[in-house]
C-alpha cells in the first residue's frame, strides 16, 4: 500500500469516526430527551439531522462509502446508551445511511442528490416504525392501522377519507422535515467547502456542476 493510499484511508476513518461521533452523541443526548417529552416527529428530526450530517459531510469529502461507515460509527455510539432497547435505534440509524449513502454514490455534490438523500432517509423512518410494530404486534398490524385511520375519521366526523387524509399529511411533513434536512446539509457543506477552497467552488458553479439540476464527477479517493 502506497503512502497516498494510506492517507486516503486513514482520511476516510478520521472523517466518519469525527462525523459519526457527533450524529451518535446528538441521538444519545437530544435523542433521548424529545423521545423522552414526546415531541411530534421527534424520528423524522433526528433523521433530518442525520441527513444533515451525512450530505455536509460528502460536499467536503465525496468518498464513497464514507456515509454508511460513518452510521455505523453512530450506531456503534448508540450501542453505549443508557437507555433500554437500543437495537432498533441501531437500525434506524444504519437504514438511514445506506439510504445516504446510495442517494449520493453518483453525485454527492449535486444539490438533487442532496435532495433524494433526504426523501430516502425520510421514508426509512417510515418503514422502520411500519416494520417495528409488525414485530410486537404480528401479521395484524395492517389490520390495526387501517381500524386507527377509521376510528380517527369517526371521531372527526369526517368519514374514513379523513383518517387516510390525517396519515397523508403526517406522512409529507416527515417527507418534508427529510427535504429539508438534505438541503441544509448541501447548503452548509458548500459553506465550509467554499471557505477551505474558494477557487475550486466558485470554478465549479461557473460551469453549473452544483446546479440544481447538475452532476458532479469527483476523485472518490
Amino acid at each position: 500500500m502506497s503512502a497516498n493510499d494510506k492517507n486516503t484511508r486513514a482520511r476516510f476513518w478520521a472523517q466518519a469516526a469525527a462525523f459519526g461521533a457527533l450524529w451518535g452523541g446528538v441521538e444519545i443526548t437530544i435523542g433521548a430527551f424529545i423521545h423522552t417529552v414526546r415531541i411530534p416527529f421527534s424520528g423524522a428530526l433526528l433523521a433530518a439531522f442525520g441527513v444533515a450530517i451525512l450530505v455536509a459531510q460528502r460536499q467536503v469529502v465525496p468518498m464513497r462509502g464514507l456515509s454508511l461507515a460513518t452510521g455505523a460509527v453512530a450506531a456503534l455510539c448508540k450501542s453505549m446508551s443508557p437507555g433500554g432497547v437500543i437495537l432498533g435505534p441501531m437500525v434506524g440509524i444504519l437504514s438511514e445511511a445506506l439510504a445516504v449513502e446510495l442517494a449520493l454514490m453518483v453525485a454527492p455534490r449535486a444539490s438533487v442528490s442532496a435532495l433524494l438523500a433526504g426523501l430516502l432517509a425520510a421514508s426509512t423512518t417510515v418503514l422502520h416504525q411500519l416494520l417495528s410494530l409488525w414485530a410486537y404486534y404480528g401479521g395484524r398490524v395492517l389490520d390495526l392501522l387501517f381500524e386507527a385511520l377509521d376510528k380517527v375519521g369517526s371521531l372527526a366526523a369526517g368519514g374514513s377519507a379523513t383518517g387516510w387524509w390525517a396519515a397523508g399529511v403526517m406522512g409529507g411533513v416527515i417527507m418534508l422535515l427529510g427535504a429539508v434536512g438534505g438541503l441544509l446539509g448541501w447548503r452548509l457543506g458548500r459553506d465550509v467547502r467554499r471557505i477551505m477552497d474558494p477557487v475550486v467552488l466558485s470554478s465549479e458553479d461557473a460551469i453549473g456542476i452544483s446546479s440544481p439540476i447538475g452532476a458532479e464527477v469527483v476523485d472518490e479517493g
